[in-house]
């Protein structure tokens, strides 16, 4: 045996653990739950083939057809606004001063919680005499039902998800701007560059690789909220917090249709493939701009 063979080996040998966690605990499911999308089946009686019948009932279900705009509204809310305020805390945090690793640990703390307990400690806070409200009424704002409205539900929802997530793809960015050469921010300055403009052509453009990153991982995210969703809500009040995930678990273990949740919850991964592979080519690349 050869000396590249014996490194292979080593290099096979340590993710070896990894792929068979993989394959035993991801892939192996995912075909067993393919196979089950085409039969009708509550997880105890015999299993009754029914070819497609799940997919067409599903598109004729109009629930479906709400938990997937609840899904929609929730992410163009939640992706944008993760972005910004992880992008603004990483520059923020990005130059080195006294206490800023004290900062950085502390936007970056929620994310090594457990978002059950977060999820607890948020549905006190958004109570009607809870901490949110609490703090509205100093700016003269009555007082909220939040989680108990269904046009502020969602939103709330959000909210928790952001105090969650931003401090991880703070992190992403911080790797990312510190990758940029200082030689390009120089050169700008003694063009006459102003800030905004540094930020423009030259942090923007060279952050695109990170930017698409950020922006495909979120987007999978807001697809896939459910902790939240199923200790703050319940999916309601009236649906409007039902999520597609959600209503994927409603009927797989509530209503014990596992054919039917199976057919949605493939349904939801081909959107997310289409939907991640088209995002990642149009945000592919990485250029200082030109423009001026």
């Amino acid at each position: 045996m050869n000396r590249k063979t014996r490194e292979r080996l080593v290099g096979y040998s340590f993710i070896a653990p990894d792929i068979t966690g993989l394959i035993i605990f991801a892939m192996v499911p995912a075909i067993v739950a393919l196979v089950i999308s085409f039969f009708s089946w509550n997880g105890l009686s015999d299993m009754l083939f029914v070819g497609l019948d799940n997919y067409r009932t599903m598109f004729q279900d109009p629930q479906w057809r709400n938990s997937i705009f609840v899904t929609l509204k929730y992410s163009v809310f939640f992706v944008p606004l993760n972005f910004v305020f992880a992008l603004l805390l990483a520059m923020l945090v990005q130059k080195p001063g006294p206490g800023i690793g004290l900062f950085r640990a502390i936007f970056f703390a929620p994310t090594a919680m457990s978002m059950v307990a977060v999820s607890f400690v948020w549905k006190y806070m958004f109570q009607p005499y809870g901490f949110v409200n609490y703090f509205l009424s100093f700016f003269g704002i009555t007082r909220q039902p939040l989680l108990g409205s269904m046009s502020q539900a969602l939103y709330s929802i959000a909210v928790v998800s952001l105090y969650m997530s931003v401090g991880y793809y703070m992190v992403i960015f911080l790797a990312g701007l510190n990758e940029i050469s200082n030689e390009y921010y120089e050169a700008a300055e003694i063009d006459g560059a102003s800030g905004l403009q540094k930020f423009l052509y030259i942090t923007l453009p060279l952050l695109k690789p990170t930017t698409a990153f950020v922006l495909v991982m979120t987007f999978l995210q807001s697809f896939q909220v459910f902790d939240q969703i199923y200790i703050l809500t319940g999916g309601g009040p009236f649906y409007s917090t039902s999520t597609a995930a959600f209503y994927i678990y409603y009927n797989a273990f509530q209503m014990y249709q596992f054919g039917y949740s199976s057919a949605q919850a493939f349904t939801l991964f081909a959107i997310l493939l289409v939907v991640s592979y088209f995002m990642l080519r149009a945000l592919r690349g990485g250029n200082v701009s030109t423009g001026s």
